[in-house]
């Protein structure tokens, strides 16, 4: 890491600073390490950080598999698994502990009613068929070596279930309810504009390293990740124009949140 990257490193550890970057990307942060089944985000009240650490080193998990045999004095046959860390980590140039206020609409889910009812008042497959809408009757009976109506009957009995689904109340923006904080840690990279790729590949190294960490249980949606990727970008040094001119500011962002990380700039 040159001087340029130092000093982005210790600008980007002033949480006043680092808020300011990250709180237009808070809604990518929170999508990218909470999957929402149930949830629908309407807005962003604020970002705040909490704590910055500089340098934070993410040991990989290494798991070993083997088997153990042996004949004498008996045949034995085991399985062992060995877990721990290795020893060499990867680094996150600054680690952000975030919480990010939002406004959600969320499913509550449930059922209004269930009814189940008995199918037996038909003479026609037509009108056996006008009972299930859904079902393709003709592969029904093919599947089942079934012919007329009267095999169909003698067959075996048939159920109908009728759900209907409890209907979510309007949505209200300002209902305290709907107001939620999610917790979100963010691993910052330091890159630069001159080699985008690099700091792809130092995001992935980190995601990777941290894949199978066990992940806390969260109040909202549910969490996939256990860390939103972001690079950030200082200002290059003046220099004489290249003769093959870099990306832009909006080719970077755009390729970054292909990548699932964002890209912020520092002036």
């Amino acid at each position: 890491m040159g001087a340029i990257q130092d000093r982005a490193m210790a600008r980007l550890a002033d949480p006043v600073l680092l808020g300011a970057l990250l709180e237009p990307r808070a809604r990518f942060l929170v999508e990218r390490t909470h999957e929402l089944e149930h949830e629908r985000i309407d807005s962003v009240a604020a970002l705040r950080v909490r704590k910055v650490t500089a340098q934070w080193p993410v040991f990989p998990l290494d798991a070993r598999r083997g088997t153990w045999s042996q004949v004498v004095p008996g045949t034995t046959l085991s399985d062992f698994r060995w877990e721990g860390e290795t020893a060499d980590p990867v680094w996150i140039d600054v680690l952000a502990e975030l919480e990010i206020d939002i406004v959600a609409e969320t499913d509550p889910g449930g059922l209004d009613s269930l009814v189940v009812k008995a199918v037996d008042a038909y003479d026609t497959l037509d009108e056996f068929r006008d009972q299930f809408r859904f079902l393709d009757l003709d592969a029904f009976m093919r599947s089942h070596g079934l012919v007329t109506v009267e095999d169909l009957r003698e067959s075996g009995e048939y159920l109908r279930t009728e759900v209907k689904l409890r209907r979510p109340p309007v949505f209200d923006p300002g209902h305290p309810a709907n107001r939620r904080t999610v917790a979100v840690d963010a691993a910052v990279v330091v890159g630069a504009t001159d080699d985008v790729a690099g700091a792809v590949r130092a995001a992935r190294l980190v995601a990777a390293a941290a894949r199978d960490r066990p992940l806390p249980p969260g109040s909202f949606g549910v969490r996939v990740a256990p860390y939103a990727l972001v690079a950030a970008f200082p200002a290059p040094v003046p220099l004489p124009p290249p003769a093959e001119p870099g990306l832009t500011r909006a080719q970077i962002e755009s390729l970054l949140e292909g990548a699932g990380m964002a890209a912020v700039f520092l002036t």
